[in-house]
């Protein structure tokens, strides 16, 4: 009985304990795209609407689950991945088969990451996984601590927008979603970024008409798009928003030779 208790406690933690903070030194407000689980939409709509602006997102994929049809849409394949890392979009890491982070242990989870890397170097030869998402947003305190000793950061689905300092370790997201994300909260949101001097992350799954319940049709993306653009603010996939504020990137996600053996890789 004790256990789903501490389990719950441990999840909090994991929200609420700044385990990774930074303190941003970014000259102007950011802003990141990313997308969850990486529909096809996501390639052949959200990937194409972004580059038509000159912009590219964060792409957090598990490969293991490439090419598998899912409830509300078909998961990307091989080709379009290579394409997306070719096109300089960022590939992020979402654990090979889509675990929940909070439910596995630390060989599982060791597992997890190191099988979704390979494959990913497999497809995109030299590609860097630097970044990691949390499947369903789920994470325990003992999983976060690990994830973000092995990647420069951990983003998750909880709402804010990153400012001062922050918490690598669980990065904060608005939802671009249409069921969510109306005009008067684009508008408050892009405020709050330029008025913390912030990094405002959105996150979504499909980009599709209609679009899932988690997901953004292509005209709230390009709408998105547009008033981030009118405001002026710089757009970068996480790895350069990093760079941005000022971290120092570690390279810990992607190159291994490093660590010691055993520890992760």
């Amino acid at each position: 009985m004790l256990r789903p208790l501490f389990e719950g406690v441990l999840r909090k933690a994991a929200r609420h304990h700044r385990s990774k903070p930074f303190a941003m030194g970014n000259a102007t407000p950011l802003v990141s795209f990313t997308f969850d689980d990486v529909p096809d939409s996501a390639y052949s709509n959200g990937a194409a609407i972004l580059e038509q602006y000159g912009l590219r997102g964060t792409f957090y994929i598990a490969a293991g689950t490439l090419g598998s049809v899912e409830k509300d849409w078909r998961v990307i394949g091989q080709e379009q991945v290579r394409r997306l890392h070719e096109h300089g979009h960022e590939i992020g890491c979402h654990t090979f088969s889509h675990a929940r982070v909070d439910q596995i242990g630390a060989s599982g989870l060791e597992q997890e990451c190191r099988r979704n890397r390979d494959r990913l170097r497999e497809l995109c030869p030299g590609v860097l996984v630097t970044n990691f998402c949390y499947p369903y947003g789920r994470a325990s305190l003992p999983r976060k601590l690990e994830l973000q000793k092995r990647f420069d950061s951990c983003r998750g689905i909880y709402e804010g927008v990153n400012a001062g300092i922050v918490d690598l370790g669980m990065l904060r997201v608005i939802e671009l979603y249409d069921r969510t994300l109306t005009r008067d909260k684009l508008d408050r949101v892009l405020r709050d970024t330029r008025a913390g001097n912030g990094w405002l992350i959105f996150y979504t799954h499909d980009v599709a008409e209609p679009p899932s319940w988690i997901g953004a049709s292509p005209r709230l993306l390009r709408q998105t798009i547009e008033a981030v653009q009118g405001a002026n603010m710089q757009c970068l996939p996480i790895r350069d928003a990093l760079d941005a504020i000022g971290y120092r990137r570690t390279g810990a996600g992607a190159e291994l030779s490093a660590v010691a053996p055993g520890a992760w890789q």
